[in-house]
C-alpha cells in the first residue's frame, strides 16, 4: 500500500503540504500516476521534515535506508534519478551493525 492509513492524521499531512513544494508533489503524482504498475515499489522508506527551513527544498528529504549487506535496487535507483532530474531532495544512509563501526 501507498499510505499506512493509522498514521496519518491532520496534522502530519498539513506538515507535509507545509514541507513539500506543491510542483514535487505534482511531479510525484504524475509519475505514480503514468504507471502505477511500474512505479508502486522503490519510493524511499522515510520523509524527513525541516519545517522551519528558510528554503522550501530544504524543508523536507526522501530518504531510502540500506541495511548491512543492502544494495539498492534497480526500481530504487530509478526513483533517486527521477528525484535528481525534478530537483525533489533525497538521499541514502547507510546503516550499519554498532559492533561493525568499532571495528572500523
Amino acid at each position: 500500500p501507498f499510505v499506512f492509513w493509522p498514521v496519518l492524521d491532520e496534522a502530519l499531512l498539513e506538515l507535509a503540504l507545509h514541507c513539500i513544494p506543491s510542483g514535487h508533489l505534482e511531479a510525484l503524482f504524475r509519475r505514480l500516476l503514468n504507471n502505477i504498475k511500474e512505479h508502486r515499489s522503490g519510493f524511499p522508506d522515510l520523509i524527513r521534515f525541516v519545517p522551519d527551513a528558510e528554503q522550501p527544498e530544504q524543508r523536507y528529504e526522501m530518504i531510502e535506508v540500506k541495511g548491512p549487506g543492502d544494495r539498492l535496487q534497480d526500481h530504487q535507483v530509478r526513483w533517486l534519478q527521477f528525484f535528481a532530474r525534478q530537483g525533489i531532495p533525497a538521499s541514502v544512509c547507510y546503516v550499519r551493525w554498532q559492533d561493525d563501526e568499532a571495528r572500523g
